[in-house]
């Protein structure tokens, strides 16, 4: 039996007996869904890291196995002082100890992206200049990393949806995943912050600086007015707090 777990306006999830299958708008390009497939099974091959097998039933459709368990949101979410977010920042840190892989160069392709965009020119020169000066490496990096994407089960973490993956500087990666949490809470974003530099030779004050580039980027992924509102402010004043959704 079918049974439908999640509905967007991109993809549609449903689960059949014990797999998930991933179905796509018409319109989403096949070579998207093919990238999606080779980045998965690429990382799964060439790393430890526990990372679903993904199999193309068709043009527009993705089959991977169903998971029986929670991810980390609920349990992170409810408890900024969980010791799981140990576990969540050192899965991150592990992620960004591989490099070399046959993936996009993330300067490249936010460089490009940067340039094309709609942005104003203000706050496209901001996003390109923090670029510019950030050195470029090679380091395995998720650029979705966020709890929800993460899946315990046993012993395992199962991180998922590396669709978005490039090489890069872990800095970019922890900037973003700072600038995601940040859209849902404030002080989970300050505490993922603060546990990741624990972890790691950065400081906070370097990841503030690379949190404009990210948001800018972040921008470019939403039209939801009162995301635009906190991800602006983020550009101009990454160190803030105050503004949020539930304020806008």
């Amino acid at each position: 039996m079918r049974k439908l777990l999640k509905e967007g306006h991109i993809a549609t999830i449903y689960r059949e007996q014990d797999y998930v299958y991933k179905v796509y708008d018409p319109l989403y390009p096949e070579e998207w869904i093919d990238k999606e497939i080779y980045i998965h099974n690429l990382i799964r091959k060439e790393t430890d890291l526990t990372v679903l097998t993904l199999e193309k039933k068709n043009a527009h459709t993705i089959k991977m196995p169903f998971l029986a368990a929670p991810s980390l949101e609920t349990t992170l979410f409810n408890n900024p002082y969980d010791p799981a977010w140990h576990v969540f920042t050192e899965l991150q840190n592990q992620i960004h100890q591989y490099e070399g892989f046959d993936l996009e160069p993330a300067h490249l392709v936010f460089k490009r992206r940067l340039e094309l965009s709609w942005l104003s020119d203000e706050i496209r020169e901001i996003a390109l200049a923090i670029l510019a000066k950030l050195p470029v490496q090679t380091q395995l990096c998720h650029f979705d990393f966020q709890p929800s994407h993460v899946i315990q089960t046993e012993n395992k973490l199962t991180i998922l949806d590396w669709l978005h993956a490039k090489q890069g500087h872990p800095m970019m990666d922890i900037a973003n995943t700072y600038v995601l949490l940040r859209l849902q809470n404030s002080d989970v974003a300050l505490h993922y912050l603060q546990g990741i530099c624990e972890m790691t030779d950065y400081q906070s004050n370097m990841i503030y600086s690379i949190i404009p580039l990210m948001a800018a980027l972040q921008l470019l992924e939403t039209d939801d007015i009162y995301k635009h509102k906190v991800l602006t402010t983020l550009i101009y004043d990454p160190e803030n707090t105050k503004v949020t959704l539930m304020e806008t």
